[in-house]
């Protein structure tokens, strides 16, 4: 009995057949259908497969789910950065920004022999920026508009997105309740001996 025990935690672990372990273990061929019929090991091994891909798919499924909260996140970080960017803008839309520079020329004479050659010239230059009111710049404002309209579609992509994978989700859990529902067993029964089958 130990084999049997063996033998059926291998069959429904997957990934081998009656036959297989038959061979492996030295044990007959119908010993090992008829123990798995009468104990239903195909829908235990059907049973523990769903379970291993259920858990595969909740796992890939969390991954993908902390990493596009983690994209979304970003994106609304940077979002508000440039919506914060784009009021300096509007703000500065009716600004012109101008450099005043005044430039300085000290020479000094202090040779005596030739009082009008210049021993030391030094210039000194100081900029300032100005802000200056004009008239709004109207390319500027057509950016300001584009790139809120991008903003604007960013964020409807991903609200549609989130609402597609939703659906997705849901329809899934669908199919697999109606699955379980409709599970039933099959049996096959061969007519021919078990000598003809092996070969």
């Amino acid at each position: 009995m130990e084999n049997l025990e063996a033998i059926k935690a291998e069959y429904i672990s997957g990934g081998t057949s009656y036959r297989k372990l038959a061979e492996k273990y030295g044990v007959k061929l119908s010993k090992i259908r008829a123990v798995g019929e009468k104990e239903g090991w195909v829908k235990l091994r059907a049973q523990t497969q769903h379970k291993a891909n259920t858990k595969i798919v909740n796992t890939v499924s969390k991954k993908k789910a902390k990493k596009a909260i983690n994209t979304a996140k970003r994106v609304a970080t940077l979002t508000d950065k440039l919506l914060d960017k784009l009021e300096q803008a509007i703000k500065e839309l009716d600004v012109q920004i101008c450099k005043d520079v005044e430039k300085t020329k000290v020479i000094e004479y202090s040779n005596l022999q030739r009082p009008d050659k210049p021993t030391k010239e030094t210039i000194h230059e100081e900029e300032k920026i100005l802000e200056v009111k004009t008239i709004i710049d109207r390319s500027g404002l057509k950016a300001i508009a584009s790139a809120l309209r991008d903003i604007k579609e960013i964020q409807m992509i991903r609200t549609e997105l989130d609402d597609q994978e939703q659906e997705a989700r849901i329809e899934k859990l669908r199919r697999e309740a109606d699955r379980d529902d409709n599970v039933s067993e099959v049996s096959v029964v061969f007519n021919a001996g078990e000598e003809e089958w092996n070969e």
